[in-house]
């Protein structure tokens, strides 16, 4: 988590306040960061945690097709 000092001003001043001031959100920091969700959502440019797992998940996968990730074979009384 980092923090970020913003001036907004001008139109993009007056879409903070209308989000505190009709309720959506209850700060001005919990506007931007609403604001940032539905970006992100809408351009998806860092999926969210369940798409990224399901993203490795795949790629693993492909390795295991592919021959490029090895794996090893096994029977169930090596585990105990």
């Amino acid at each position: 988590m980092s923090n970020v000092n913003l001036s907004l001003e001008g139109h993009i001043s007056r879409v903070v306040d209308a989000m505190v001031s009709s309720g959506y959100v209850k700060t001005k920091a919990e506007a931007l960061r609403l604001a940032l969700f539905e970006f992100n959502r809408s351009h998806n440019l860092v999926p969210d945690e369940e798409s990224a797992y399901a993203l490795v998940a795949q790629d693993i996968a492909a390795g295991v097709d592919s021959g490029r990730i090895k794996t090893k074979e096994f029977n169930l009384r090596e585990l105990d």
